[in-house]
């Protein structure tokens, strides 16, 4: 369903951009475009591989490296696709500025998905975010500062300390079956 909504866009644009500049020219548009996507993805590539490697040597976490190398290679393919609508969103990915503001939103996205371990693996030790609370109320019993010191008083009678149900007659091991 949404490949049939993406090819419908692609359509409706490369139809809009024909009648407004003519066949040919929409003509050379696709075709510019593409040959512009096929640099790029050769020198975002290589880039992306360059940068990896250098995390990697110098002992930095590689992946704020990776996720600005994918984002370029990912725009610089989207030009490379013949359409118009693919064009806007790979330009998005390739220009600087604007991927600087998309890399946040990745690496947001690859914390939702990817387990703890691996993020900071692969991107350093992360910030933890506490979730404020919406509302708090004030609880008169916990919200005090006030240390009570005491010592505990076992009133039961017996001075033999207490085990647990599962536990044998001299404290160590489970109790045996009867």
């Amino acid at each position: 369903m949404t490949l049939a909504v993406y090819l419908l866009a692609e359509l409706a644009a490369v139809v809009g951009v024909a009648m407004l500049v003519g066949i040919g020219w929409t003509i050379v548009l696709l075709l510019g475009t593409g040959l512009i996507g096929a640099v790029l993805l050769r020198i975002n590539g290589v880039k992306a591989m360059r940068s990896y490697r250098e995390a990697v040597i110098e002992s930095k976490p590689p992946g704020p490296a990776v996720v600005s190398g994918v984002l370029g290679v990912a725009g610089a393919f989207l030009l490379l696709l013949p359409g118009f609508v693919s064009d806007v969103v790979g330009l998005m990915c390739v220009l600087p500025g604007v991927r600087s503001l998309l890399r946040p939103l990745v690496t947001r996205f690859l914390e939702k998905r990817v387990d703890s371990p691996s993020m900071n693996r692969f991107f350093g030790p992360r910030v933890v975010r506490p979730q404020q609370p919406h509302q708090r109320r004030a609880d008169p019993v916990f919200d005090t500062d006030e240390v009570i010191e005491g010592e505990v008083i076992n009133d039961s009678g017996d001075d033999q300390p207490r085990r647990r149900p599962d536990e044998g007659e001299n404290g160590t091991g489970p109790k045996p079956l009867t």
